[in-house]
């Protein structure tokens, strides 16, 4: 009797260890679109009231929220990937709405970069070891400066007259 007792309560046990496992692997998950968005929204430190969702889905195939909004008082366009499973951000991408600046003058490769690791806060010795490159895109030059950190590849493009940073992507490097 005792033995029966000890191997239905080793059952019961490894069976709320099951459930608690798959709780917490639910909870670390993202399960709707408004859950996708509110992270992305807290991830760009704004509120629901701030900004105009222009894009809200779920791609059931890959598993993943894509979540695009607009911030209204500066036209900061945000888009976001997010797993499903994980709730992990796979790419974030923001394009910052610029003044057209009609001189031909460059700041330069240097000066790009540096720009890049004021803003970005990450070390002007790393964003060195990547690429930097001068193209005329959309009626303005620009600086696009590409680089790795950890298990991200990011990417920025400088405004080459004034070195103001317009757009700016990471995302995460399969391994």
């Amino acid at each position: 009797m005792k033995k029966k007792i000890n191997v239905l309560l080793s059952m019961f046990v490894a069976l709320v260890m099951v459930a608690a496992m798959g709780a917490s692997a639910f909870a670390a998950g993202i399960s709707s679109e408004d859950a996708a968005l509110k992270k992305a929204l807290k991830n760009a430190g704004l509120k629901e009231s701030k900004v105009t969702v222009t894009e809200s889905d779920y791609d059931s195939e890959d598993g993943i929220y894509e979540i695009e909004f607009v911030k209204n008082s500066n036209g900061k366009e945000y888009s976001y990937e997010i797993s499903a499973s994980t709730g992990k951000i796979l790419e974030k991408s923001v394009d910052i709405k610029y003044k057209r600046n009609s001189s031909r003058e460059k700041i330069g490769k240097k000066a790009a970069r540096k720009k890049v690791a004021k803003y970005s806060g990450i070390s002007y010795k790393t964003i060195k070891k990547g690429s930097c490159h001068y193209e005329y895109d959309d009626g303005k030059g620009v600086y696009e400066v590409k680089f790795k950190k950890g298990n991200r590849r990011y990417e920025y493009d400088v405004l080459a007259p004034t070195g103001k940073i317009i757009e700016y992507n990471w995302e995460l490097i399969k391994k």
